[in-house]
């Protein structure tokens, strides 16, 4: 199965409607770079999927890029099946909660339905900690290298996520970030190795991160809804909530732009680095 990233560094943005989706589109176009669009289970279940994935496919045509569509840590086949019926680039299947073995199983069963349908596999090892929408982990969770050398030649991913110190959510204080395992995953494949908790992340630290040849997809979740919220603050702060004269598409846009600008910084750190 041939991964879709290819040789370039792509950013995953969650999203949960139409309006993310563009912002984010939005930004990649301007810097001409290919992008990663991501939902989460919970959103998945609260939107009409085929419509976003009819939006995404055309948005991105009209604005010559390529913007995939990837279902975030799923552990539900059913689920699963679904995305890959609606047309979706890839799907995670998250079964890192489970020992060793029965992650190996459950990840390669999936990989068999995916694959069948050309659509690509991400897999994760060892738990990543925090929280993300419906996904919650605490504690420290470490990863043995025997473990990462059991996973890479057994299991039937395209791209891994292996725990080296990331988390979801917000990060409290700087995050002790293991480099070691990541360069010690990408030295043994050639399959992408995935950043989970890019938010809150240094634009040093992602700099670091991109330099290691074999890191493809650097996540983006937390920072999409900060960016949101941002953009409403702006626009009370700008009198837009005012009800005298109130316009509900000068709050959209206001909440455009920060996003917008969001993924642009973020997207812009690629070309940053050497």
């Amino acid at each position: 199965m041939k991964n879709y990233i290819g040789n370039e560094i792509v950013f995953a943005f969650n999203i949960w409607d139409i309006n993310s989706a563009k912002a984010i589109i939005d930004a990649a176009a301007v810097l001409k770079k290919n992008v990663i669009l991501q939902t989460s289970v919970s959103i998945y279940k609260k939107v009409d999927v085929s419509f976003i994935r009819y939006f995404i496919t055309e948005y991105a045509k009209a604005k010559n890029i390529n913007a995939w569509l990837h279902l975030d840590h799923c552990k539900d086949e059913g689920i699963i099946k679904d995305a890959i019926d609606n047309g979706y680039d890839s799907i995670m299947i998250d079964a890192s909660s489970m020992d060793l073995q029965n992650n190996i199983k459950i990840t390669n069963q999936i990989a068999k339905i995916a694959h069948n349908k050309n659509v690509v596999v991400e897999a994760e090892l060892g738990q990543i900690k925090g929280t993300e929408d419906d996904i919650e982990c605490s504690g420290e969770t470490k990863v043995r290298l025997e473990e990462i050398d059991t996973f890479l030649s057994e299991t039937d991913a395209d791209m891994v996520a292996v725990a080296f110190g990331n988390a979801h959510g917000i990060y409290k204080g700087n995050p002790k970030l293991d480099y070691n395992i990541v360069k010690y995953v990408t030295d043994r494949t050639d399959r992408p190795f995935v950043v989970h908790g890019g938010s809150g992340m240094s634009d040093e630290i992602i700099k670091r991160l991109v330099q290691i040849k074999g890191v493809k997809k650097i996540n983006i979740s937390t920072d999409v809804k900060v960016a949101y919220r941002e953009g409403i603050l702006n626009s009370i702060e700008n009198g837009n909530f005012d009800r005298d004269g109130f316009q509900a598409i000068k709050v959209e846009n206001d909440i455009h732009n920060m996003i917008e600008k969001m993924a642009t910084d973020k997207m812009k750190l690629l070309d940053e680095v050497e």
